[in-house]
């Protein structure tokens, strides 16, 4: 299972490294968005895009699992750039898999522990992916740094197959994942936290107030991420875009749909207001989960 995984990673580093030749022989048009410090060091954005692109690791040691490193941006894409974006989106699908059972078969070694695996199968099999042909950035700071970023791995590449009329970015940062629970799940999630813990005891005691069958949720808020609002001659498509889309055209030195951009960090603050439909209550009533109960 360790030599399928480097197989697939080295497989996936490959067809990175092809899609990175590829854009910079061709330069297709493009708009990739960079800081002032950024074009300090490097103007040309189709090497940030290659930058970003290839980017499969932490940036330091201290930096939040949950956090993955995204950019917008419009990229016009020739049939040729396109067969080496497919080659890369199945590279990354058959290494998702491979590390899923892999991780998988390491939480079951380790008693089930997946939050600490430091002694199993899958920090074994890391030690053996390298850095080679990752992003430059990256490499000059984290050299020897063995700390994979699965979800920068696991991601694909979006590609449109119609190239819109205007491209309208914006900032999404209100977004949230619930997830409905019942009161056993509930039960369950705290005494894995700790039945001995003071905190823990409370939320207990509480929970044993409410019915049986009580509805609860559990929200998770989302990072922020960029939206890009696509017009196209007879329909309009919204879609997430942490990483630059790429649109299906036969000429990639075309010009460029219409594009309004944003600002590169997101707006500090609630951009929109709370919707009055909310059916969720304002506090939750198990902190330590951030699980909320309905309104009646």
């Amino acid at each position: 299972m360790i030599s399928d995984l480097k197989e697939q990673f080295d497989e996936l580093k490959a067809s990175l490294a092809d899609l990175s030749g590829q854009l910079a022989t061709e330069k297709p048009r493009c708009f990739f968005p960079l800081s002032d410090a950024e074009r300090l060091i490097d103007p040309n954005p189709i090497n940030w895009v290659n930058d970003l692109l290839s980017d499969l690791w932490y940036h330091d040691a201290e930096q939040d699992g949950r956090v993955t490193r995204c950019r917008h941006g419009l990229i016009l894409a020739s049939p040729a750039t396109l067969e080496k974006i497919t080659q890369v989106n199945e590279s990354k699908t058959a290494f998702t898999e491979v590390a899923r059972k892999l991780r998988n078969q390491s939480g079951q070694q380790s008693g089930g522990r997946a939050k600490n695996v430091s002694d199993t199968l899958w920090s074994e099999a890391c030690q053996l992916l390298t850095h080679d042909g990752s992003s430059f950035r990256n490499l000059a700071k984290n050299s020897g740094m063995s700390r994979l970023h699965l979800k920068q791995c696991n991601r694909l590449i979006p590609v449109i197959s119609e190239q819109p009329v205007s491209c309208r970015f914006s900032w999404y940062t209100n977004g949230r994942s619930i997830k409905k629970l019942s009161v056993k799940d509930v039960e369950g999630m705290l005494l894995d936290i700790g039945e001995h813990k003071t905190h823990i005891q409370v939320q207990l005691e509480r929970l044993k107030q409410l019915p049986a069958h009580t509805p609860l949720a559990r929200i998770q808020p989302l990072a922020p991420t960029v939206r890009a609002n696509l017009v196209f001659e007879n329909h309009r498509k919204a879609m997430n875009c942490p990483l630059p889309l790429f649109v299906a055209t036969e000429d990639p030195h075309a010009p460029l749909p219409d594009i309004k951009d944003v600002p590169l960090h997101p707006p500090e603050g609630r951009t929109r207001k709370a919707r009055e439909d909310n059916q969720i209550s304002d506090d939750p009533i198990f902190p330590s989960l951030r699980v909320y109960t309905y309104r009646r």
